[in-house]
């Protein structure tokens, strides 16, 4: 059951719903293999036109979801088909409804001391049918971080959010995919902080205006610089013929050695909070 992908200025993104992008996610539940889900908006497809082992990885990905307007802007410009934007948060909340339903278990990795061990409160106040099997803040030495990973392993969670913003996120589960004992492991990046209270969603009407960009900007203004990704990613969309209908990857976009295991320091990741 694969998702019909396109590609927005070279970046593969799965032409998925809401409800399509959760169908897909319980088909991933029943493989045998670790899968991978990422949340790209257009600030991670600004990245990625400079970053070409967080292009291959996306391409890579058993699952990419449209967050972010932008990235339906700019397939409506070219009658590619996208909709609907899917966010990470909303995906992540559908996943945590499932795994109380069907008493899954989940590990949280990611955020500063304390948020991960907070939102994991939350979401079992919430979802109380949850089994927790633990959470761990990215502020880890690069030492230790094998020791987390036989960890992790050991308590084998069904699913493991990782929360150290993006492109950090993306690449630390791409360099761990082969020996990460879990079913999923979905990039959810801000999405711990709102479930920890650290961070605030934008409000209803925001969200359904599609402008939660701009309720970050103005709780938030020092943020205008990465919110300058919005008008240069539409900017380039207007030029660029780098679309498609049909995603088939160009042979540059692979991982070359150095890049597929980039190494990832212990601090979070300070770039987009998907």
């Amino acid at each position: 059951m694969a998702s019909e992908s396109i590609k927005i200025l070279g970046v593969r993104v799965d032409k998925v719903n809401p409800v399509e992008a959760y169908n897909r996610f319980l088909h991933l539940m029943d493989s045998h293999t670790m899968s991978m889900i990422f949340t790209p908006n257009t600030e991670i497809v600004m990245m990625a036109q400079q970053d070409k082992a967080l292009r291959s990885i996306l391409r890579e990905a058993d699952l990419v979801v449209p967050d972010g307007i932008g990235l339906v802007y700019a397939s409506k410009l070219h009658n590619l088909g996208l909709d609907e934007r899917v966010t990470g948060i909303d995906l992540m909340e559908r996943i945590l409804k499932y795994c109380h339903t069907t008493k899954r278990s989940i590990y949280i990795l990611g955020g500063k001391p304390g948020v991960a061990e907070r939102a994991m409160e939350a979401i079992l106040k919430v979802y109380p049918s949850i089994e927790s099997k633990g959470y761990q803040d990215g502020y880890f030495k690069p030492e230790n971080e094998l020791k987390i990973i036989d960890r992790i392993n050991e308590l084998k969670p069904d699913i493991l959010f990782v929360a150290m913003g993006a492109p950090k996120q993306e690449k630390w589960i791409y360099k761990h995919r082969k020996i990460l004992n879990v079913k999923v492991a979905m990039g959810v990046g801000g999405s711990v902080d709102v479930w920890a209270g650290t961070a605030k969603r934008a409000p209803v009407f925001f969200q359904k205006a599609n402008l939660e960009w701009l309720y970050r900007l103005l709780k938030n203004p020092s943020r205008v610089g990465r919110m300058m990704a919005l008008p240069k990613f539409m900017f380039k969309v207007l030029l660029s013929r780098d679309f498609s209908k049909d995603y088939a990857p160009k042979a540059e976009d692979g991982i070359n050695g150095g890049n597929s295991e980039a190494s990832v320091s212990a601090s979070p990741d300070k770039h987009a909070s998907n």
